[in-house]
């Protein structure tokens, strides 16, 4: 059947000669794959520059209920973002959210809760005038609403060590491995707490923001199976420690 969605771009790759594989995520569709021929070809009906990740795009698709290599018919960007791609932190971000989105999300059911969160998300990302530095660990951290891990709200002055195993915080510190100490805790609790649009009352310093991106990264891969090696958040770090 012939759908009409909008979807966003998580990852894309190259397929054949002159063709790629794009994973998109609609509301109406869930995740889909797309095969798109010859887009690398210089006179191509369809640009390439609309795969670039977290992209939202409107599509026209040939859509298989039984799920495999879905097609294209038409797509288009009507509202390109205005800063993401001429800000390096916020490009960054948009790279890293992307590769934790490709590996996190897995399901082709539609979601629209999930999607409007997205959706909403990238675009306060572009739009946004204030501090991002912390956007990526808010982000994340609302995103486990979605995913079916988000950390218990029970933090107060006796139970300060955040569980990453058991999702809540307790009254004693467990083993590194699994348990976050008391300062990072605390900013644990802090961003997950924090909405996108309040980020300028949200500040970590810089040494505990890389740490607190790793152990995020550590509670996805506790809850998540198969999450996979993450590898743009070396480069996001890097960004951030020369702009903060």
């Amino acid at each position: 059947m012939i759908a009409t969605t909008t979807g966003i771009i998580l990852h894309s790759f190259k397929y054949g000669e002159t063709s790629i594989i794009a994973r998109i995520y609609s509301g109406d569709l869930g995740l889909q794959s797309y095969l798109v021929p010859g887009v690398r070809k210089s006179r191509a009906r369809i640009r390439q520059n609309l795969f670039q990740p977290l992209t939202i795009v409107n599509m026209v698709v040939y859509h298989k209920e039984k799920g495999g290599l879905q097609r294209i018919k038409e797509i288009s960007c009507p509202s390109p973002f205005s800063t993401i791609p001429y800000n390096i932190s916020k490009s960054s971000i948009a790279l890293f959210l992307a590769e934790m989105l490709s590996h996190s999300i897995k399901s082709h059911e539609p979601n629209p809760a999930l999607f409007a969160y997205l959706h909403n998300s990238i675009l306060q990302l572009d739009l946004t005038d204030g501090r991002v530095a912390d956007f990526h660990l808010v982000f994340l951290l609302g995103l486990t609403r979605f995913l079916g891990f988000r950390p218990r709200d029970n933090y107060d002055d006796r139970h300060c060590y955040f569980n990453l195993q058991e999702g809540v915080f307790q009254r004693d510190a467990g083993p590194q491995e699994v348990c976050l100490d008391k300062p990072l805790s605390h900013h644990f609790f802090l961003a997950a707490n924090t909405r996108l649009q309040d980020l300028d009352q949200l500040t970590i310093p810089g040494n505990h923001r890389k740490a607190l991106l790793d152990r995020v990264i550590d509670y996805y891969r506790l809850h998540l199976e198969g999450l996979g090696e993450i590898k743009s958040h070396h480069i996001l770090e890097m960004v951030l420690n020369e702009k903060v």
